[in-house]
């Protein structure tokens, strides 16, 4: 089954470089403008499928995780992105959250018909983050907004389908969890295209040429080796990867 992969800009975020090397072994003390982006995957049967769903509130990523600047403009509302490709939200069959931080899934409640897959260890870590208060960035809540995960807990729940390791969407669309690389239940999911297999990994890799093409680790993860066997997994199934804070992934994935 060849599937169609389209970009949805659900934001923006001005961030470190030194984010995209592990351990912030980076001379490159600048800090770029980077894509929040989410997947429209169609083609199949039960209907369009969304990967990631943006943040709930720029400010609340300032004010909340204390971040630096966050922005969503009007025509980057999941609503707003799906129309440009004649989707309405209650169309979506599925969504896919390859993890729970506040800028994948925060727009949950934008789509109301759809069954909202996660894996359950990532469910878990989320509801109890181990982030000690004292962090000046991310703080006790670790990049999990807590009001994202109260609403999948309730009122969200009845539609959420907890998963628990690899597990088939569809034919030739699949989550593969990589537990413990950007995250704790970090899933990527693997698209069949025209053009080969697509990996959608989140936040496993934030820089396609660093993380994956030299597989040189992004800076947050949560064991290196986990994720430098992730990374090196998802190189050798993916012929395209889409990564959700590189501004080439939009590009890329005009797929079929």
């Amino acid at each position: 089954m060849n599937y169609q992969i389209r970009p949805l800009l659900l934001g923006e975020a001005v961030v470190p470089n030194m984010l995209d090397v592990f351990w912030s072994l980076s001379l490159d003390q600048g800090r770029s403008s980077v894509p929040i982006l989410g997947f429209l995957v169609l083609g199949a049967d039960e209907g369009p499928i969304v990967v990631d769903c943006g943040m709930r509130d720029p400010k609340r990523a300032q004010e909340v995780h204390r971040l630096g600047p966050h922005t969503c403009a009007p025509d980057q509302t999941v609503p707003a992105q799906l129309a440009l490709y004649g989707i309405k939200p209650a169309e979506v069959s599925t969504l896919l959250l390859t993890h729970l931080h506040y800028d994948h899934a925060g727009g949950c409640s934008w789509l109301p018909n759809a069954r909202i897959v996660v894996q359950r260890t990532e469910l878990m870590a989320a509801a109890a983050p181990m982030g000690p208060p004292s962090l000046e960035i991310g703080g006790k809540g670790l990049f999990y907004d807590r009001a994202d995960i109260a609403e999948l807990i309730d009122p969200l729940w009845d539609r959420l389908h907890l998963i628990e390791g690899d597990y088939e969407i569809a034919p030739g669309l699949h989550c593969v969890l990589y537990a413990n690389s950007h995250s704790p239940g970090h899933q990527c999911i693997y698209v069949d295209t025209a053009s080969g297999v697509a990996a959608i990994v989140g936040d496993i890799a934030r820089k396609i040429d660093l993380n994956v093409d030299r597989l040189i680790l992004p800076g947050l993860f949560y064991d290196l080796e986990a994720t430098r066997r992730a990374l090196a997994d998802i190189s050798k199934r993916a012929d395209i990867v889409l990564a959700t804070h590189d501004w080439n992934s939009v590009e890329k994935s005009r797929i079929g």
